[in-house]
């Protein structure tokens, strides 16, 4: 349970979070928004993709569009709060803040807005973007309201509220989405899927205080069978990996953590995978 939160320490106190993190952030997440400047006529050393040809049309002489680069993206954190955070001994909850502070750290380093949602029961709340620590503590405020397990998770608000291009971290324990609302949205923005989970429910491995603690709360899970732990244990991984092939078919890149994985070393690892396939 410990081991997220010395990681999350480890990143806070590295001179690497500064330096080779940094640096492989920009060039995994680089910005790439664009917003339209002014028109001017087209020379023939330009870009012909940018002709506007309906201006052209009324002009009767070659227009295009002129477009400059945006100096600030938006790193944007959709946070899904529901009912399985309780899952455990509040493992979910602390890899979903230590996700937060890492993209804080990285979007601040970055000059980059970090803002986001937080998905309870039949809302968004709004985490506008604020230049101080205060919009990572208002996304981190998981225990005032959760969704049913039941729920599939939609980002059909991320279109319906017209958000500029970002990057969008999507923080979650579940794999019920609306593949056709992440679809449409990954059209546009740059999404990355968390997926967070337990050790315990991807091995069914836990320790006698953890056993005690889950007794005393009313569960009661038979582990002596060896041979069903091992099935469930390969049942899950393959649930984990065509989940994540789903993710990858919509353009979706995905990281999946539990108490005992390095956030650091996975989030680097996947900046490496996309840089090498830029």
């Amino acid at each position: 349970m410990r081991a997220a939160q010395n990681n999350i320490l480890n990143i806070k106190s590295s001179k690497l979070m500064n330096s080779l993190f940094i640096w492989n952030f920009k060039a995994a997440f680089s910005w790439k928004g664009i917003e339209f400047q002014d028109f001017r006529e087209y020379s023939y050393s330009d870009d012909s993709r940018y002709i506007d040809w309906s201006v052209s049309s009324r002009e009767q002489r070659t227009i295009m569009r002129r477009y400059r680069e945006e100096k600030q993206g938006n790193i944007l954190s959709v946070v899904d709060a529901r009912e399985s955070l309780e899952f455990g001994e509040n493992e979910k909850k602390e890899i979903y803040s230590n996700v937060l502070d890492l993209l804080y750290l990285a979007s601040k380093s970055s000059n980059e807005n970090f803002w986001g949602y937080i998905l309870d029961n039949n809302t968004q709340t709004y985490i506008p973007p604020q230049k101080s620590i205060v919009t990572l503590h208002k996304l981190k405020q998981l225990s005032h309201a959760y969704k049913s397990l039941n729920d599939s998770l939609s980002l059909d608000f991320i279109m319906s509220n017209r958000i500029k291009r970002s990057v969008i971290f999507v923080i979650s324990d579940n794999m019920s989405l609306d593949i056709k609302s992440f679809k449409i949205a990954a059209m546009k923005h740059d999404i990355v899927f968390v997926h967070v989970s337990s050790h315990f429910e991807n091995t069914l491995q836990w320790t006698g205080i953890s056993r005690l603690k889950w007794l005393s709360k009313g569960y009661n899970i038979n582990l002596d069978n060896e041979s069903k732990r091992v099935k469930y244990i390969k049942a899950r991984k393959n649930k984990l990996s065509t989940f994540s092939r789903e993710l990858k078919k919509i353009g979706i890149d995905s990281i999946f953590l539990d108490e005992k994985t390095s956030i650091y070393s996975e989030f680097l690892r996947l900046m490496k995978q996309r840089e090498k396939s830029n």
